[in-house]
């Protein structure tokens, strides 16, 4: 006969196997891409940029491809001195 505690604490662990699961591959990352969001933001109208612009692509491309691309072309416009 099937042990219906075992039965129920095993799907209670497969809840919360889930949980943490939501929790390192989709919360934590879209942390991160909002944090990354707002210090492109800031740094691509220091420059001059179009911002909004970049966010979106940030956004877009997947696994932070377009934060490099950022990263890579934002060398081309200079910070003004102050």
């Amino acid at each position: 006969m099937i042990d219906y505690f075992v039965l129920i604490a095993s799907i209670s662990d497969i809840y919360s196997l889930l949980n943490l699961l939501l929790i390192i591959f989709i919360i934590i990352p879209i942390f991160f891409l909002i944090l990354i969001s707002i210090w492109v933001y800031k740094d691509a109208k220091k420059r001059a940029m179009n911002a909004f612009v970049w966010i979106l692509i940030i956004w877009v491309i997947p696994f932070f491809i377009g934060l490099i691309v950022y990263l890579k072309l934002r060398d081309q416009y200079s910070t003004p001195r102050v």
